[in-house]
Protein backbone atom coordinates (compact mmCIF):
# COMPACT_ATOMS: atom_id res chain seq x y z
CA UNK A 1 0.00 0.00 0.00
CA UNK A 2 1.40 2.93 -0.94
CA UNK A 3 2.01 5.81 2.30
CA UNK A 4 -0.95 8.35 2.43
CA UNK A 5 -0.42 12.16 1.83
CA UNK A 6 0.38 13.99 4.36
CA UNK A 7 -2.23 17.09 4.61
CA UNK A 8 -5.77 15.98 5.70
CA UNK A 9 -7.39 17.30 2.20
CA UNK A 10 -11.44 17.01 2.19
CA UNK A 11 -13.91 17.67 -0.53
CA UNK A 12 -14.02 21.64 0.51
CA UNK A 13 -9.84 21.52 0.32
CA UNK A 14 -9.49 21.99 -3.25
CA UNK A 15 -11.33 25.70 -3.66
CA UNK A 16 -11.67 26.80 -7.24
CA UNK A 17 -10.71 30.71 -6.30
CA UNK A 18 -7.21 31.27 -6.92
CA UNK A 19 -5.04 32.21 -3.32
CA UNK A 20 -2.68 34.18 -5.51
CA UNK A 21 -5.55 36.70 -5.87
CA UNK A 22 -8.57 36.06 -3.35
CA UNK A 23 -8.00 36.83 -0.05
CA UNK A 24 -10.35 33.90 1.28
CA UNK A 25 -8.74 31.55 -0.60
CA UNK A 26 -5.35 32.62 0.70
CA UNK A 27 -6.47 31.99 4.36
CA UNK A 28 -7.85 28.92 3.39
CA UNK A 29 -4.60 27.87 1.75
CA UNK A 30 -2.96 28.72 4.73
CA UNK A 31 -4.58 26.82 7.02
CA UNK A 32 -4.01 24.01 4.75
CA UNK A 33 -0.20 24.22 4.93
CA UNK A 34 -0.68 24.77 8.88
CA UNK A 35 -2.44 21.37 8.95
CA UNK A 36 0.45 19.80 6.74
CA UNK A 37 3.22 20.61 8.97
CA UNK A 38 0.98 19.50 11.66
CA UNK A 39 1.01 15.96 10.38
CA UNK A 40 5.10 16.69 10.11
CA UNK A 41 5.61 17.15 13.81
CA UNK A 42 2.49 14.82 15.12
CA UNK A 43 3.76 12.25 17.93
CA UNK A 44 2.89 10.05 14.93
CA UNK A 45 4.08 11.71 12.34
CA UNK A 46 6.99 11.62 9.36
CA UNK A 47 9.39 13.62 11.33
CA UNK A 48 9.00 11.78 14.67
CA UNK A 49 9.64 8.49 12.78
CA UNK A 50 13.22 6.76 14.00
CA UNK A 51 13.13 3.21 12.61
CA UNK A 52 11.50 0.93 10.00
CA UNK A 53 12.31 -2.83 10.75
CA UNK A 54 11.13 -5.56 8.12
CA UNK A 55 10.48 -8.61 9.90
CA UNK A 56 11.41 -12.11 8.99
CA UNK A 57 9.64 -15.39 9.77
CA UNK A 58 9.79 -16.44 13.76
CA UNK A 59 9.47 -13.74 17.20
CA UNK A 60 11.03 -10.70 16.83
CA UNK A 61 11.84 -8.60 20.30
CA UNK A 62 10.68 -5.21 20.49
CA UNK A 63 11.78 -2.85 23.18
CA UNK A 64 14.18 -0.27 24.43
CA UNK A 65 16.96 -2.85 25.44
CA UNK A 66 19.95 -2.71 23.32
CA UNK A 67 19.15 -6.32 22.64
CA UNK A 68 16.17 -5.75 21.27
CA UNK A 69 16.13 -6.41 17.35
CA UNK A 70 13.27 -3.93 17.01
CA UNK A 71 15.09 -0.93 19.29
CA UNK A 72 11.95 1.50 20.67
CA UNK A 73 12.16 4.90 22.89
CA UNK A 74 11.55 5.22 26.20
CA UNK A 75 9.32 4.55 28.59
CA UNK A 76 8.75 1.66 26.52
CA UNK A 77 9.64 -1.32 28.68
CA UNK A 78 13.37 -3.12 27.90
CA UNK A 79 11.09 -6.20 26.45
CA UNK A 80 8.02 -4.07 25.35
CA UNK A 81 6.75 -6.69 23.18
CA UNK A 82 7.62 -10.34 20.90
CA UNK A 83 6.35 -9.96 17.23
CA UNK A 84 5.95 -13.59 16.19
CA UNK A 85 5.55 -13.58 11.89
CA UNK A 86 4.06 -16.45 10.47
CA UNK A 87 3.28 -15.43 6.70
CA UNK A 88 0.97 -12.69 6.24
CA UNK A 89 0.56 -12.63 9.92
CA UNK A 90 2.18 -11.07 13.01
CA UNK A 91 1.19 -11.44 16.48
CA UNK A 92 1.92 -8.88 18.85
CA UNK A 93 2.52 -10.39 22.54
CA UNK A 94 3.03 -7.15 25.13
CA UNK A 95 5.93 -8.47 27.03
CA UNK A 96 6.89 -6.00 29.49
CA UNK A 97 5.07 -5.09 32.86
CA UNK A 98 2.92 -2.36 31.53
CA UNK A 99 0.20 -3.16 28.94
CA UNK A 100 0.51 -1.76 25.46
CA UNK A 101 -2.24 0.59 24.25
CA UNK A 102 -4.00 0.74 20.91
CA UNK A 103 -6.89 3.57 20.37
CA UNK A 104 -6.71 4.37 24.15
CA UNK A 105 -7.67 0.80 25.66
CA UNK A 106 -4.96 -1.33 27.34
CA UNK A 107 -3.70 -4.21 24.88
CA UNK A 108 -2.44 -7.02 27.40
CA UNK A 109 -3.25 -9.91 25.04
CA UNK A 110 -2.02 -11.00 21.64
CA UNK A 111 -2.71 -8.86 19.16
CA UNK A 112 -3.04 -10.18 15.20
CA UNK A 113 -2.30 -7.90 12.76
CA UNK A 114 -3.31 -9.23 9.72
CA UNK A 115 -5.36 -7.67 6.64
CA UNK A 116 -5.20 -4.40 8.16
CA UNK A 117 -2.16 -2.36 10.25
CA UNK A 118 -2.05 -1.43 13.81
CA UNK A 119 -0.18 1.10 15.86
CA UNK A 120 0.39 0.35 19.58
CA UNK A 121 1.19 3.23 21.97
CA UNK A 122 3.72 3.25 25.41
CA UNK A 123 0.46 4.37 26.81
CA UNK A 124 -3.22 6.27 26.67
CA UNK A 125 -1.36 9.29 26.12
CA UNK A 126 -1.76 11.72 22.96
CA UNK A 127 1.99 12.37 22.90
CA UNK A 128 3.07 8.58 23.67
CA UNK A 129 6.10 6.71 22.04
CA UNK A 130 4.67 3.90 19.48
CA UNK A 131 5.26 1.56 16.56
CA UNK A 132 2.95 0.53 13.80
CA UNK A 133 3.00 -2.96 12.04
CA UNK A 134 2.97 -1.94 8.39
CA UNK A 135 1.89 -4.49 5.78
CA UNK A 136 3.53 -3.64 2.52
CA UNK A 137 2.86 -6.57 0.00
CA UNK A 138 4.06 -9.73 0.84
CA UNK A 139 5.96 -7.75 3.25
CA UNK A 140 5.91 -6.78 7.18
CA UNK A 141 7.45 -4.71 9.18
CA UNK A 142 7.61 -2.39 12.04
CA UNK A 143 7.56 1.42 11.95
CA UNK A 144 8.90 3.37 15.58
CA UNK A 145 7.84 6.50 16.13
CA UNK A 146 9.78 8.84 19.16
CA UNK A 147 8.16 12.39 19.36
CA UNK A 148 11.03 13.74 20.57
CA UNK A 149 12.84 13.27 16.88
CA UNK A 150 9.73 15.52 16.05
CA UNK A 151 10.31 18.33 18.39
CA UNK A 152 14.54 18.55 16.93
CA UNK A 153 13.09 19.64 13.36
CA UNK A 154 12.80 23.26 12.76
CA UNK A 155 9.22 23.31 10.17
CA UNK A 156 10.79 26.77 9.19
CA UNK A 157 13.68 25.03 7.63
CA UNK A 158 12.04 21.57 6.76
CA UNK A 159 9.00 22.79 4.95
CA UNK A 160 9.16 25.50 2.11
CA UNK A 161 6.66 26.86 -0.80
CA UNK A 162 7.41 28.60 -3.64
CA UNK A 163 5.71 32.31 -3.82
CA UNK A 164 1.89 32.34 -4.43
CA UNK A 165 1.52 33.47 -8.67
CA UNK A 166 -1.68 33.44 -10.39
CA UNK A 167 -2.50 30.96 -12.92
CA UNK A 168 -1.95 27.48 -10.98
CA UNK A 169 -5.50 26.88 -10.11
CA UNK A 170 -6.87 25.27 -13.41
CA UNK A 171 -10.23 23.88 -14.41
CA UNK A 172 -9.70 20.45 -15.72
CA UNK A 173 -12.01 17.79 -17.33
CA UNK A 174 -12.35 14.59 -15.78
CA UNK A 175 -12.56 11.64 -18.32
CA UNK A 176 -13.44 8.40 -16.37
CA UNK A 177 -11.14 5.48 -16.63
CA UNK A 178 -12.42 2.39 -18.86
CA UNK A 179 -14.05 -0.62 -16.45
CA UNK A 180 -10.95 -2.42 -15.25
CA UNK A 181 -8.32 -0.30 -16.30
CA UNK A 182 -5.28 -0.08 -13.78
CA UNK A 183 -2.19 1.97 -12.93
CA UNK A 184 0.62 -0.01 -12.48
CA UNK A 185 2.48 2.02 -9.27
CA UNK A 186 6.23 1.38 -8.30
CA UNK A 187 6.88 2.09 -5.09
CA UNK A 188 10.59 2.67 -3.78
CA UNK A 189 10.33 -0.53 -2.42
CA UNK A 190 10.49 -2.03 -6.14
CA UNK A 191 7.31 -3.73 -5.43
CA UNK A 192 4.70 -3.38 -8.67
CA UNK A 193 0.97 -2.46 -7.11
CA UNK A 194 -1.81 -2.64 -10.10
CA UNK A 195 -4.41 0.25 -8.44
CA UNK A 196 -7.56 0.93 -10.40
CA UNK A 197 -7.66 4.04 -12.12
CA UNK A 198 -10.22 6.48 -10.93
CA UNK A 199 -9.66 8.46 -14.96
CA UNK A 200 -7.80 11.03 -16.35
CA UNK A 201 -7.85 14.27 -15.60
CA UNK A 202 -7.20 16.95 -18.58
CA UNK A 203 -6.54 20.28 -18.43
CA UNK A 204 -4.71 23.41 -20.50
CA UNK A 205 -1.69 25.34 -20.07
CA UNK A 206 -0.51 28.07 -21.86
CA UNK A 207 -2.77 26.64 -24.65
CA UNK A 208 -1.52 23.51 -24.58
CA UNK A 209 -3.30 20.00 -23.60
CA UNK A 210 -2.15 18.13 -20.82
CA UNK A 211 -3.73 14.98 -19.05
CA UNK A 212 -2.82 13.67 -15.67
CA UNK A 213 -3.77 9.91 -14.23
CA UNK A 214 -5.51 10.09 -11.56
CA UNK A 215 -6.83 7.28 -8.39
CA UNK A 216 -9.13 7.66 -6.47
CA UNK A 217 -8.60 8.36 -2.40
CA UNK A 218 -12.07 7.90 -0.92
CA UNK A 219 -13.78 10.09 -2.16
CA UNK A 220 -11.30 12.27 -3.94
CA UNK A 221 -9.04 11.73 -6.73
CA UNK A 222 -5.40 11.77 -6.03
CA UNK A 223 -2.23 12.58 -8.44
CA UNK A 224 1.46 11.81 -8.15
CA UNK A 225 3.08 13.58 -10.62
CA UNK A 226 6.42 14.78 -12.06
CA UNK A 227 7.36 17.96 -13.42
CA UNK A 228 10.35 19.56 -15.24
CA UNK A 229 11.51 21.26 -11.94
CA UNK A 230 10.99 17.70 -9.89
CA UNK A 231 14.92 17.38 -8.66
CA UNK A 232 15.84 20.77 -9.45
CA UNK A 233 13.26 23.09 -7.26
CA UNK A 234 11.23 20.11 -6.20
CA UNK A 235 11.14 16.48 -4.58
CA UNK A 236 12.60 14.65 -7.61
CA UNK A 237 10.56 11.65 -6.95
CA UNK A 238 7.71 14.18 -7.28
CA UNK A 239 4.63 15.24 -5.51
CA UNK A 240 0.81 14.36 -4.68
CA UNK A 241 -1.73 16.43 -5.16
CA UNK A 242 -5.54 15.40 -3.62
CA UNK A 243 -8.37 16.69 -5.98
CA UNK A 244 -12.00 17.67 -5.10
CA UNK A 245 -14.38 14.60 -7.07
CA UNK A 246 -15.91 16.02 -10.11
CA UNK A 247 -19.21 17.53 -10.21
CA UNK A 248 -21.97 16.12 -11.87
CA UNK A 249 -20.79 17.47 -15.31
CA UNK A 250 -16.81 15.71 -14.67
CA UNK A 251 -15.74 19.55 -14.22
CA UNK A 252 -12.70 19.45 -11.39
CA UNK A 253 -10.19 22.19 -10.35
CA UNK A 254 -6.60 21.70 -10.03
CA UNK A 255 -4.99 23.84 -7.30
CA UNK A 256 -1.90 23.12 -8.03
CA UNK A 257 -1.00 25.40 -4.77
CA UNK A 258 -1.35 22.50 -2.52
CA UNK A 259 1.19 19.97 -4.63
CA UNK A 260 3.06 19.02 -1.76
CA UNK A 261 5.89 16.69 -1.36
CA UNK A 262 5.60 12.61 -0.74
CA UNK A 263 6.33 11.79 2.82
CA UNK A 264 9.62 9.76 1.65
CA UNK A 265 11.11 13.94 1.13
CA UNK A 266 10.83 13.80 4.54
CA UNK A 267 12.13 10.66 6.12
CA UNK A 268 14.07 8.06 5.07
CA UNK A 269 11.74 5.91 6.60
CA UNK A 270 8.68 6.31 4.23
CA UNK A 271 7.60 3.79 1.49
CA UNK A 272 5.88 5.98 -1.36
CA UNK A 273 4.77 5.23 -4.77
CA UNK A 274 6.74 6.65 -8.01
CA UNK A 275 4.64 8.76 -10.20
CA UNK A 276 2.83 6.75 -13.41
CA UNK A 277 4.92 7.50 -16.57
CA UNK A 278 2.22 8.98 -17.87
CA UNK A 279 2.06 11.71 -15.26
CA UNK A 280 5.61 13.78 -16.43
CA UNK A 281 4.42 17.32 -17.28
CA UNK A 282 6.93 19.24 -19.72
CA UNK A 283 7.21 22.31 -17.43
CA UNK A 284 7.84 23.40 -13.85
CA UNK A 285 5.36 23.71 -11.79
CA UNK A 286 6.51 26.87 -9.78
CA UNK A 287 3.33 26.39 -6.95
CA UNK A 288 2.88 24.51 -3.97
CA UNK A 289 6.32 22.54 -2.24
CA UNK A 290 9.96 23.14 -2.93
CA UNK A 291 12.67 22.41 -1.59
CA UNK A 292 13.89 23.90 1.14
CA UNK A 293 17.08 25.60 1.18
CA UNK A 294 19.65 24.85 3.35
Amino acid sequence: MPEPALAPDRAAATPSADPATEPAARDALASWRDAYVGRLTAPDGWWAIQALVWLDEGPTLAGSDADAAVRLPAPFAGHAATLRREGTTVTVAPEGPEPLWENGVPVGEPAIVHDRERTFASGPEADAARFAVLIRGDRRGVRVFDPARAAEHDPNRGVAWYDLEPGWVLPALFEPAAEGETVPIVTQLGDVLATPAAGRLRFERDGVEHALLATWSGEQLFVNFRDAGSGTESYGAGRFLTVAAPDANENAVLDFHRAHHPPCAHSAFATCPLPPLANRLPFVVRAGERTASE
